[in-house]
């Protein structure tokens, strides 16, 4: 199960472990209700992401309690020929056969699903990175390129590129444009540690480090909105 911000608190997440200082540092000062308010709602928006994967998956695994007995059957009947179905002719075996196909129809909800997640989370830290620069400096425009967006920062004094959850959201973002774009691993993408080896695999057969995403999400945020002005820390 995926963990808000709340329950990682309470968890043995090594990666929020290693970033838990970065989330008892507060806003204050200038524009300090205004960055409260930025943070309270980032958390919550990711919060909201989370939970709304949980209640799909919660459906995922309740169907599939009820139907992994009956195509166990089904492919017993048939040899189990469907284990060897290439993922080249999966699209005509569902096709064919009604009962792959809603195997196969219930192993995309949960692809789906943790594509969504990581859109979603994508599209929260371009929103409130926007944010955060229109509250520090608001004649800069908003931009969705991410270089352009570093630079502006780097304009206003502040290199968000020495963030400690940096080069996880870094990976978020590159992740999220093969998701949309061209849905393989391509060589960009296989400069990550976590895809060095899956270099022309499509992303449905990949194992996304979906925790780490959102841990990383939230101390990114957190972070960035504290950097747009003074902070105090409260420790634990």
């Amino acid at each position: 199960m995926l963990l808000t911000l709340n329950e990682l608190e309470k968890s043995e997440n090594q990666i929020y472990k290693n970033l838990e200082e970065g989330f008892y540092r507060f806003p204050e000062g200038d524009t300090e209700s205004e960055r409260f308010e930025l943070r309270i709602k980032s958390i919550q928006r990711i919060n909201d992401i989370v939970m709304s994967h949980r209640y799909v998956m919660a459906i995922y695994d309740n169907n599939r309690a009820k139907y992994d007995p009956i195509y166990k059957e089904f492919n017993e009947h048939h040899l189990n020929m469907f284990d060897e179905i290439s993922e080249k002719n999966k699209h005509l075996a569902r096709m064919s056969f009604p009962n792959y196909n809603w195997k196969e129809e219930m192993e995309q909800v949960k692809i789906i699903a943790n594509e969504s997640l990581i859109i979603n989370l994508w599209a929260t830290i371009e929103q409130f990175t926007n944010r955060t620069l229109n509250l520090i400096n608001p004649d800069e425009k908003a931009s969705h390129r991410w270089d352009i967006l570093k630079n502006k920062f780097i304009n206003n004094k502040i290199d968000i590129t020495t963030i400690n959850s940096y080069d996880n959201i870094n990976e978020l973002r590159v992740v999220n444009n093969k998701i949309k774009h061209l849905y393989f691993v391509d060589e960009q993408l296989a400069q990550f540690e976590n895809f060095k080896n899956s270099q022309g695999k499509s992303l449905n057969l990949i194992s996304f480090n979906l925790q780490d995403y959102i841990t990383t999400s939230y101390h990114f945020l957190v972070t960035l909105i504290n950097k747009a002005g003074e902070s105090i820390y409260y420790p634990k």
